[in-house]
């Protein structure tokens, strides 16, 4: 009978232990593998304006509330029949969720305008959206901050001689998001364009 309640006793505590150990795992953000921009593309295209699969002018990939990296996908299109020109293909979880036409809005930037002339062909790129957080995270700019979220936005705008992957890095303080600044890097070249990391706005480190 003794035997019993201790082996009770032990599978009660052993619960505890695994449901903490979840609850401790889902504060954090995840950091399995989440789809590339690639991958997604792969999807969205047979959804691009009649002739324009070659005229793409960008790829945004959201903040994850779970993930480090994007869980969604935003492709827009160069599209001359519909409102703003833009046709924007929402891909989540290897499925199309949501075809519209509208204005887009980045991030910090607000309402983004295209023009056609920035338009560039999605089969030209060769840099996708992990390697290009790869070379970043690589030159250790990150420092000691704990990243909680990356924007991504995939253009080329101004005097940009490719599409570039444009990257905002959050971290965590102290339980919030802080912007720890951005990155560039050429979605062809594969080269550092742009590098201005602040960790210190997370850490507090002077």
């Amino acid at each position: 009978m003794k035997r019993r309640l201790i082996l009770i006793a032990t599978c009660v505590l052993l619960g505890h232990i695994d449901c903490f150990a979840k609850l401790a795992h889902g504060a954090t953000r995840s950091r399995e593998a989440t789809p590339t921009a690639f991958s997604a593309l792969a999807v969205a295209r047979q959804y691009a304006p009649e002739g324009s699969q070659g005229k793409m002018l960008a790829i945004i990939g959201p903040r994850s509330p779970t993930a480090l990296t994007p869980t969604a996908w935003e492709f827009l299109y160069w599209n001359p029949g519909g409102w703003k020109h833009i046709k924007r293909v929402t891909v989540i979880g290897g499925q199309v969720r949501d075809v519209r036409e509208e204005a887009v809005e980045i991030g910090w930037r607000g309402i983004i305008g295209y023009k056609e002339s920035e338009a560039f062909n999605p089969s030209e790129l060769k840099v996708d959206s992990d390697r290009a957080l790869q070379v970043i995270l690589k030159t250790g700019a990150a420092g000691k901050a704990r990243l909680s979220s990356v924007l991504f936005a995939l253009e080329r705008r101004g005097s940009d001689t490719e599409p570039v992957w444009e990257m905002r890095f959050y971290a965590d303080r102290r339980g919030f998001e802080a912007d720890i600044g951005v990155a560039r890097v050429g979605a062809v070249s594969g080269k550092i364009l742009e590098l201005r990391l602040k960790p210190e706005r997370a850490t507090g480190a002077t």
